[in-house]
């Protein structure tokens, strides 16, 4: 055979169908095409699998082929015989499924979706773009799905949450993080270095971050100026392998690999804690290796907790290793102060990268007293006749900082050597989890292995969701593909799993009560976001994950009492509403497994009765009496964002009624569904036809509509009034279903005009709604992400269609997202919405709305098997004609998730669709009916009897019996499928009959 192709042209590799050809696809990348031929496409079955190989090879630890040949070490050699007649039929079966889908020509198919990631798309901009305008505010994370830790380049030692920005060309180091939001903040952070060598600060590196393979979810592989010192890291569930390759021109002295925990300044909340004699970071050389723990930033947590994430990291070989105790901490440095005047005598203004080398700048200078760091990189230095004084945005601080009792950086020294890899493991729970991580994960892997693991990883996850023919190939197809699997990358990196593997079995680090738990422990997730688009995806793509998720969170409750609200490690005051609650109430209608229902029902029931503290916004409904005894919660009784409390509160309410009545709590179902009821009722205002600001007199106050905060989260009263998790009730609130209409249309065509309300300045999120263009709606925020849904279950599926093309396009981009990609949400609405299936009311419904034809013209969901197709779908803004469900024309607008979750085809027929398309699906169907099924008997069958035994000649004539069953039932599914499959080649022959015919009807 033939060299295998490089894994640039493996990727995304699909063998082409009969006269179709071969197309291999990577991001950005179109190659080969010509006729496929038997040595062009070789197929492996084993496992219910498909493998493709394309170029007259397979990749080397090809899936299908390794399953096959263990299930042949497995099997005896008889047994293996008397099967080979069903492998050779089900193997003739996924052939034909390969060539009956893709016609006269073959598009694009997504056999390696990872190759498409583009981890730096919204990462762009550091704190001042990010507060200015978003495109994301992400960072570019290498991980694992919903990683324990997730690693990133820093690029400045400024002390801000905007620590890495895509446009810079400086490194300082890769950083541990656990930062799920830059409004949130990072937390039990440290920073891997090696020495980089720039002048004064040799912890500097300049490199570029938009090379091709520089950043992938399982890789970085960065290479820096001046001296050209190599860095690459690859991720493992806890931990990670770091490998540096230092060129000779490098000192012998300066070749060393560092792991530090910066210090923070003196008014940090973890810097005030550290008085009680814990450092927020220190590190020691033991045993050949290094210990560390990260205790930096953790909000949330009940105080006095033992917080800290343990690091245990050892060299591969043998490596000197030593304790730097010299750097201190810049937590003597002061924020917003100058010395004036800036400069002493015979000195002026000098550049520097930062504050840390503007002060390595002082303490080389006779008679400093003082350092001046200006944001812009300016550097002044002073003695002691200037004066301190007050100064925005500028830093100081004396030329050298008090040293640490102990190091908080701990060096690994090369010597002779240009090469050392550094194995890392983590954990919160202990330094002894943390070497049991190391050496369970790692052990003695290569740095190519480990590598190899997490890139199938994402292979596996993301292949839940695989686009098996996005369209020709072309620009815009090829576009499509990198937004569509970066956003579902961005969808599984939230919330974080704490889960730790230890001899007692799986437990984790609580941050809700400090201590170690049983079981599964989830946490970074903003529900007020997530709740809407992360969730219900999850149940499509990931049910099993989703179990496991839901019950992490039941084990948060029943650690500290409550569901959380924003979690970021425990208990966050950010964000109002219970929307756990809804979470949770959806995983219950829709049956979802993993949990405990009872644990679930107890915790939504606090939640919906129970009074939070009188100043505890961080957990409960905060404000809960008013809503109780008037139906809402007044403007002018000293609770913020009244309005957005009232209609969320409402929300969870509907949620929880269902999930109630699902669980057999008639009464109680009745009571909230009521209150969700007068909770709308209660906020209308006819006056305007909006939400309004109420009164505890029971008037309104009179607010244009357009004036942000105030009684809204971040939003006015366009955003909030369409809550749709009861509308019916609006339609009642408006006078029917075409006055809601005609306001619904009235939010995307008026003005983008805001008033700045309680802000008292323009944020970033007005600049990105006035940039989009649709009016009132900010597709930048989650409240408005289920409008363009509503018209399509008012009756108008027209108006959704032609939204919802119009929002993918304009957006998203491979560069970023229209606003904050908040843990997954801003992803997950493009992933569902692609699909054309998009939840507007999770947990008071389990339907998915079918209101706009798919991105791609097949897509299938492997978890719950769901094949979706839509031929019209490379068409700029299609419109959707019918819908077919397993060949049956869908009514409604909308499909249960009971009926979706049994699996089936989802067919969406275009206005001007070619009329065999149906008819082409319907026989698909049968046909993967017919195959799932004979795949389902043989794994019955060797499942069940493992061999063949002469003990037992009445059992093993009964399996021969079965077997040959199986192998006839194949024969005949074979025989239907060829004939399907003629008929298919046909198809361009009744096109043209059709196509000349005076009346194709």
């Amino acid at each position: 055979p033939a060299s295998p192709p490089s894994r640039s042209a493996m990727a995304g590799c699909r063998g082409g169908s009969s006269g179709g050809g071969t197309v291999g696809i990577r991001a950005g990348h179109v190659w080969a095409a010509g006729a496929a031929t038997a040595a062009d496409v070789r197929l492996s079955t084993s496992g219910g699998r498909r493998s493709r190989c394309c170029c007259g090879t397979c990749p080397p630890g090809n899936l299908g082929e390794a399953r096959a040949g263990e299930a042949e070490r497995r099997e005896p050699r008889q047994r293996r015989r008397r099967m080979e007649p069903v492998g050779r039929h089900l193997g003739w079966l996924s052939a034909l499924s390969l060539a009956l889908p893709a016609g006269a020509s073959a598009g694009i198919a997504a056999s390696q979706p990872e190759e498409f990631v583009n981890v730096l798309a919204g990462t762009a901009g550091g704190a001042q773009g990010g507060q200015h305008h978003s495109t994301g505010n992400v960072l570019p994370l290498t991980a694992l799905p919903w990683g324990f830790n997730h690693w990133a380049p820093q690029t400045t030692n400024e002390q801000t949450a905007w620590w890495f920005d895509a446009n810079a060309d400086t490194f300082r180091g890769i950083r541990c993080t656990h930062q799920p939001s830059p409004w949130i903040g990072d937390y039990a952070f440290f920073v891997l270095r090696p020495y980089l060598g720039h002048g004064n600060d040799e912890w500097l590196g300049f490199t570029s971050y938009r090379v091709a393979d520089a950043l992938r979810p399982w890789a970085m592989d960065l290479s820096m100026g001046p001296y050209g010192v190599r860095v690459e890291l690859t991720p493992t569930s806890h931990g990670a392998v770091l490998r540096v390759g230092f060129p000779s021109s490098v000192p012998i002295e300066n070749r060393k690999i560092c792991a530090w925990v910066p210090g923070g300044k003196k008014k940090d909340r973890d810097e005030s804690r550290a008085k009680n004699g814990k450092p927020t970071g220190h590190c020691q050389a033991i045993g050949g290796g290094i210990d560390l723990q990260t205790r930096r930033f953790a909000d949330g947590i009940p105080m006095g907790a033992d917080f800290g994430l343990y690091a245990r990291l050892e060299p591969q070989g043998d490596l000197h290793v030593e304790e730097d105790g010299s750097l201190g901490s810049p937590s003597c440095f002061e924020a917003d102060t100058q010395y004036i005047p800036l400069d002493m005598d015979g000195q002026h203004r000098t550049q520097e990268v930062s504050a840390l080398t503007c002060q390595l700048r002082c303490a080389g200078t006779p008679g400093c007293e003082h350092f001046t760091s200006w944001a812009d990189g300016g550097c002044h230095i002073s003695d002691s006749k200037s004066k301190r004084e007050k100064a925005q945005d500028i830093t100081t601080g004396p030329p050298h900082c008090p040293k640490d009792e102990k190091a908080r950086q701990c060096c690994f020294v090369l010597g002779d050597n240009t090469e050392a890899v550094v194995r890392i493991g983590t954990s919160f729970i202990s330094p002894t989890q943390a070497l049991r991580a190391l050496d369970k994960e790692i052990g003695d892997k290569s740095f190519e292995t480990v590598r190899d693991e997490a890139q199938k990883a994402w292979r596996t996850q993301l292949s839940a969701v695989s686009v098996e023919d996005a369209g020709p190939p072309s620009a815009t197809t090829l576009r499509r593909l990198e937004v569509f699997y970066t956003c579902l990358y961005r969808a599984l990196l939230f919330p974080r799993r704490l889960d730790e593997f230890t001899p007692s079995g799986v437990q984790h680090w609580s941050p809700y009560n400090g201590k170690v738990q049983k079981g599964p422990g989830v946490t970074d997730n903003g529900f007020w976001d997530t709740f809407r688009t992360v969730y219900p995806l999850l149940a499509l793509a990931y049910p099993r994950q989703l179990g496991e998720i839901i019950q992490g969170w039941l084990n948060a409750y029943l650690a500290g009492g409550w569901l959380p609200k924003w979690a970021s490690p425990g208990y966050r005051d950010s964000m109002v509403g219970t929307f756990a609650d809804v979470v949770i109430s959806d995983a219950i209608i829709k049956n979802i497994s993993g949990f405990d229902r009872s644990i679930a029902w107890q915790a939504l029931r606090k939640d919906a009765f129970e009074h939070s503290g009188p100043k505890d916004t961080s957990r409960g409904k905060f404000g809960l009496k008013h809503y109780e005894d008037k139906g809402y919660i007044p403007v002018d009784v000293g609770i913020n964002e009244a309005c957005s409390r009232t209609l969320d509160f409402a929300f969870a309410d509907a949620a929880t009624a269902k999930a109630a009545a699902v669980l057999g709590e008639a009464a109680t179902a009745k009571l909230l569904f009521d209150r969700s009821v007068r909770g709308l009722r209660a906020l209308y205002d006819v006056k305007s036809g909006l939400m309004g600001h109420r009164l505890s007199s029971g008037g309104f106050n009179d607010e244009p509509a357009e004036t942000w905060g105030d009684c809204f989260t971040e939003g006015s009263a366009w955003h909030h009034s369409f809550p749709p998790f009861n509308l019916e009730e609006l339609e009642l609130l408006h006078g029917g279903r075409e006055p809601l209409l005609d306001k619904l249309r009235q939010l995307f065509t008026v003005p983008a005009d805001f008033q700045v309300g309680s802000y008292r300045a323009e944020i970033h999120e007005m600049r990105e709604m006035r940039m989009l263009g649709l009016g009132q709606y900010a597709h930048n925020n989650q409240p408005v992400h289920h409008l363009p849904f509503l018209f399509a279950l008012l009756g108008d599926r027209n108006a959704t269609a032609r939204l919802v093309r119009r929002i993918l396009a304009t957006a998203y981009s491979p560069e970023g997202f229209a606003g904050d990609e908040d843990n997954g949400e801003m992803g997950s609405w493009y992933v569902l919405s692609a699909l054309g299936l998009y939840v507007a009311a999770p947990g008071a419904s389990e339907d998915y709305v079918l209101a706009s034809v798919p991105l791609f013209k097949r897509v299938h969901l492997r978890a719950l098997d769901i094949r979706i197709e839509a031929p019209a779908a490379i068409q700029d803004a299609p419109i959707i004609s019918k819908v077919w469900w397993r060949s049956r024309l869908v009514d409604e607008a909308t499909l249960p998730y009971s009926v979706l979750r049994s699996g089936g085809t989802l067919f969406f027929e275009a206005i001007g669709d070619d009329k065999l398309g149906r008819v082409e699906s319907s026989m698909r169907g049968i046909f993967h009916g017919a195959v799932k099924r004979a795949r389902s008997v043989a794994k019955r069958i060797r499942g069940s009897v493992p061999s063949r035994s002469t003990d037992h000649p009445t059992e093993d004539h009964g399996l021969q019996r079965s077997e040959e069953a199986l192998s006839t039932n194949a024969c005949i599914a074979i025989i239907v499928a060829t004939l399907i499959f003629v008929g298919v080649m046909l198809r361009t022959v009744c096109r043209k009959v059709l196509s000349n015919a005076k009346k194709p009807d």
